[in-house]
């Protein structure tokens, strides 16, 4: 019988198209972040996920298994079990995001961007960031009145408008992120006064 066999071919033989998701596999887990088309990336999605949870199982099995899938040992074996698995201890799921970046020039294919969440780079936190910076800003012609950064994570008052926002900066001070976030908006609005005083000059 045929079932259970539904998978996203990708227009690769089976050989092509396991070598390339564990390769692919591979470089998220060494970079957390890579740019590929939409389609991939949601295949991509299963098997990051499932490594993730063989690197909390952390024993012995667990590392030959992800060996035995992985490319180059030396770096992804320990980012996996030191550094991924236990950022993600206290999670039941959902360990990376997809997030569409438009289009493909020249074969018009949907690019998409999958990550691991919760990271340095992490998508979500860098758009919330700017986000504040740019409306705590002179530069934006609407600062912020009598608002600080710490009044703003707190979460006084409306800051922004936008249910999407409002959410983004919840799951924010909610994930492993919360400690860096002020000090990241703080760098970003030292930033845009720099590139405000430069262009007085």
């Amino acid at each position: 019988m045929h079932h259970g066999k539904h998978v996203r071919r990708l227009n690769r033989t089976s050989a092509h198209r396991k070598a390339m998701l564990r390769n692919m596999v591979s470089a998220l887990i060494k970079h957390e972040r890579i740019e590929t088309t939409l389609p991939k990336a949601k295949e991509l999605k299963k098997i990051a996920d499932k490594m993730i949870t063989i690197g909390k199982k952390g024993d012995f099995n667990a590392k030959r298994s992800a060996m035995a899938y992985l490319r180059e040992h030396g770096t992804t074996i320990p980012i996996l079990f030191d550094t991924l698995a236990p950022r993600f201890a206290n999670r039941n799921g959902g360990y990376t995001r997809i997030q569409r970046i438009g289009q493909r020039y020249g074969d018009n294919a949907p690019m998409a961007v999958i990550e691991y969440i919760d990271g340095k780079n992490d998508l979500k936190k860098e758009f919330v960031t700017k986000q504040i910076a740019h409306a705590m800003s002179p530069a934006s012609g609407k600062p912020i009145p009598n608002m600080s950064v710490e009044d703003i994570l707190a979460g006084k008052g409306e800051v922004l408008g936008g249910n999407k926002f409002q959410r983004d900066l919840k799951k924010l001070q909610n994930s492993s992120n919360a400690a860096s976030l002020k000090t990241d908006i703080e760098a970003q609005l030292a930033k845009l006064s720099e590139q405000m005083s430069s262009a007085k000059l």
